[in-house]
């Protein structure tokens, strides 16, 4: 009876300093039975809502509750008294000094006893109120930012557009010009006409960090290529691969007929040969195009795999997750050009096609990105047929596609049988 005794006062005891404890605590505390029902708030709880210990209710602390989150917070604290997981969640509490409802982080976690039964419930809020406005000020800015580019993106096309026009006229104009001059003009206007599209290109991208963070991504799907739309994109880059003395090799044979938006597609495989070509090193640069193997026959179940293989500066591991932001670059910004949008800009459409890219890489090893496209990621969310006037880009779709190898400018293809390489076709956004 003695021994029953003193555990029973050391057990009083320990309780005693326990609350004791707790009631030194800035924050909320709150104590509850295994039914959930509140029976113990600590000091800074009950002087934080403006409440008397000796006149609370078992209702008192949902009563602190905002209205507006009050029922959900009692559902959800319901299901994780019934053992499920472990309540969490923001509310906002009324805090009685000036009657302001301020956003809290509520814990719960289970008191157990040895035998491991639920005997009660501590729980515990954090006012996060000035985290929450601060974080809300933060995408307030971001919003902004993106209003402020796409703007600014379609302001500054307007007058590239014209330029555009008249340096093609003039490049028109020189050609036609039979004087001792004509070479050095071409060559100039030339170059004139490689900056500007270089401009236009970034504003793309410029304009299409807005589209793309807004989620306004405008996609106009149907039957495409992988192998096909590679061959082509590949093409445009002979010559600046030459000048940087990477041998371009571009092998497409197999088909890749997928439920994709065409011009999206061409961004993505021109960035990262873009890419190669930039921190390729003069080394060569691989790009492959795989079908995977089927069983059925059809393509529902399968996908197309997008390799670009160079052998030049490489990332190094800590690098290989960020290149991925917006603005981000793995190198000095001196040495290369660019504002970092390009891998960004291939993951956010690459997601959209419910596919996923990924890099292999190494410092001065050359890096290897690899894309890998459901053949069908929109069928279930986004419905599409083919119209008569698509019938010519489903036949364009399924035709042969070929191996161009390029080496220093020069383009061979692999058989008479192969389909050559159609000329680059150019695309109002992306090309002009």
């Amino acid at each position: 009876m003695n021994d029953q005794l003193a555990r029973q006062t050391i057990e009083r005891q320990s309780h005693e300093r326990d609350r004791r404890l707790l009631d030194t605590m800035p924050q909320c505390i709150w104590a509850a039975d295994a039914e959930g029902r509140v029976n113990y708030w600590n000091r800074a709880g009950l002087e934080y809502c403006g409440l008397d210990a000796a006149s609370l209710t078992d209702g008192s602390f949902w009563e602190m509750l905002h209205a507006d989150d009050r029922d959900e917070a009692r559902v959800h604290w319901e299901r994780g008294v019934r053992g499920e997981p472990t309540f969490e969640r923001q509310v906002r509490l009324r805090r009685a000094s000036d009657g302001l409802f301020r956003w809290h982080l509520v814990r719960a976690v289970a008191e157990r006893d040895d035998a491991g039964m639920v005997i009660g419930w501590i729980a515990t809020a954090t006012d996060i109120d000035d985290q929450k406005k601060a974080e809300d000020l933060l995408r307030q800015a971001v919003a902004l930012r993106d209003d402020f580019l796409a703007v600014a993106s379609h302001e500054l096309r307007t007058p590239l557009t014209a330029l555009k026009l008249e340096v093609s006229n003039l490049l028109r104009l020189a050609r036609l010009d039979a004087g001792s001059e004509r070479a050095r003009l071409i060559a100039k206007v030339e170059k004139i006409d490689a900056q500007t599209a270089r401009l236009r290109g970034l504003i793309d991208d410029l304009l299409d960090v807005s589209t793309l963070a807004a989620g306004q991504l405008e996609l106009q799907i149907g039957p495409v290529d992988l192998a096909q739309v590679t061959s082509e994109v590949g093409a445009r880059f002979i010559d600046e691969a030459a000048r940087l003395g990477s041998p371009l090799t571009i092998d497409a044979r197999e088909r890749a007929v997928g439920c994709w938006d065409r011009e999206r597609l061409e961004q993505v495989v021109s960035n990262l040969i873009s890419n190669a070509v930039k921190y390729g090193d003069g080394k060569p640069i691989d790009v492959v195009v795989r079908a995977e193997e089927r069983t059925d026959g059809g393509t529902d179940g399968g996908h197309a795999r997008l390799i670009v293989r160079d052998q030049g500066l490489g990332i190094a591991p800590g690098d290989q997750e960020r290149i991925f932001g917006r603005f981000e670059r793995a190198v000095d910004s001196g040495k290369f050009g660019g504002i970092g949008l390009g891998l960004w800009i291939v993951k956010q459409i690459v997601n959209v096609f419910g596919g996923a890219i990924t890099v292999e890489s190494a410092p001065r090893s050359g890096s290897t990105f690899t894309v890998e496209l459901p053949y069908r990621p929109l069928a279930q969310r986004m419905a599409w047929s083919a119209q008569p006037q698509e019938a010519a880009i489903a036949a364009r779709a399924v035709a042969p596609s070929s191996t161009c190898t390029v080496v220093r400018g020069a383009r061979t293809l692999p058989s008479a049988a192969a389909e050559p390489i159609a000329a680059p076709m150019p695309n109002p956004k992306r090309w002009a």
